[in-house]
């Protein structure tokens, strides 16, 4: 263990570059109901789950404060009173320890709502955890919409025969049946997701018709998004046996799971589908009954086939697992003398999701030079969130939510 701690010093000696990451000993934060991660968006009042797991394996004390954000991710005005029934911070109560495991760890657990805490409005939210010295050591966005409008959404072929073979275009259309509406052309903005990734979020677009309480937003280009490739994964639930995607299983301190290398997919110049679940994991142990505390985690090492990029880009592993964040954990760095991108990541059991993004060296996924390639036939997750804010409203709103598969795609 003493290994892995001087790798952990390392890691945070190495992070000051980048934006702000998870703490080396926070892992597996996910938003659920059940054990697979979700995208969390959520109707107001729904049940949900937020989870982690603190690998220092101590008992330690951790706070929620939920923070309300305008439709652009900055802090509302509104006052906690106006958006929390309840008292914040407060104690996460629920925790287990693990059990039979390498790798000690404790599993914190809230749901929402709960007897202290009711989210009164819809909108934007950040879920924030502090630790007993007031640190905050976890931040993750959330959304809470309200089924006041109808929005249907279609996944078509881009027109733009440039890109046609890359990119997916969204159709969509809002009926707002008997809401009195003020100015909707002006107070009414949506937001757009592939997949429930941000950095790529479609926004400002006003709709191209207005019939009746109708809006139709049928752009060609406007509403285009790069495609990608379906995800890659791996499924360690079995710790004793390889599989297709992995190579090899070694133990010293912990388990090593070796994947088989990859080789960046746009070289093959057409789609092959296969089922995953858009960049989600699901935590489990096939030789143990309960997959919070009796999942191990696993340094699980990959390796990528990629020619070496210049030095203005990065690659960067990203998925839910670890909530997209481009930092120098996320990084895989060249080898020279194997001619491939490597890196290890400490992860949990089960079934986990995951792709390659090329960056530049500030963070922004450069989308266009997708390693695994850009297809129109890959499947991907839409969804729309319908925002509503007049000039004396106190918050963006959400009055809607469309959600789209591209499996369905037409021309």
């Amino acid at each position: 263990m003493k290994k892995n701690i001087l790798f952990f010093l390392f890691f945070i000696l190495t992070t000051t570059s980048y934006a702000i990451a998870d703490p080396y000993y926070i892992k597996s934060v996910s938003f659920h109901q059940g054990n697979e991660s979700l995208i969390p968006i959520f109707r107001l009042n729904e049940s949900f789950v937020f989870s982690f797991d603190d690998l220092t394996g101590i008992e330690a004390d951790y706070y929620y404060k939920i923070v309300h954000y305008t439709r652009d991710w900055k802090p509302s005005n509104l006052k906690v009173t106006q958006y929390i029934r309840g008292i914040q911070p407060l104690r996460i109560a629920s925790y287990q320890t693990s059990f039979n495991t390498l790798q000690p760890f404790v599993h914190y657990t809230v749901r929402f709502p709960n007897r202290d805490t009711k989210i009164l409005l819809s909108g934007n939210y950040m879920l924030e955890i502090y630790n007993d010295a007031n640190e905050k050591v976890i931040e993750r966005r959330f959304v809470l919409y309200e089924d006041l409008t109808t929005v249907a959404m279609e996944i078509k072929k881009t027109r733009n025969l440039d890109v046609a073979p890359a990119k997916q275009n969204v159709y969509l259309t809002i009926d707002f049946g008997e809401m009195q509406l003020q100015n909707p052309k002006k107070n009414v903005q949506i937001v757009i997701l592939q997949n429930g990734q941000w950095f790529n979020a479609l926004t400002n677009l006003q709709p191209q018709y207005m019939i009746g309480n109708q809006f139709q937003y049928q752009y060609d280009q406007e509403t285009n998004f790069w495609a990608g490739n379906e995800y890659l994964f791996f499924d360690d639930s079995d710790i004793r046996q390889v599989n297709n995607n992995v190579e090899r299983i070694t133990r010293t301190d912990l388990f090593q799971v070796y994947l088989r290398p990859k080789f960046p997919l746009k070289n093959s110049n057409f789609y092959t589908f296969y089922q995953d679940i858009n960049g989600g994991f699901k935590t489990r142990n096939a030789l143990r009954q309960n997959n919070i505390t009796e999942a191990d985690y696993a340094w699980v090492y990959f390796t990528y086939k990629l020619e070496q990029l210049p030095d203005s880009q990065e690659l960067h592993i990203v998925g839910m697992f670890n909530d997209y964040q481009i930092n120098a954990d996320s990084e895989l760095k060249f080898n020279e003398s194997e001619k491939a991108y490597k890196t290890a990541l400490l992860l949990k059991q089960g079934f986990t999701n995951y792709k390659y993004v090329v960056t530049t060296t500030n963070g922004k996924v450069l989308e266009e030079l997708n390693p695994d390639g850009n297809f129109f036939e890959t499947e991907n997750q839409y969804h729309t969130l319908v925002y509503y804010k007049t000039e004396s409203d106190p918050y963006d709103r959400i009055i809607g939510l469309g959600k789209a598969d591209s499996k369905l795609i037409t021309n």
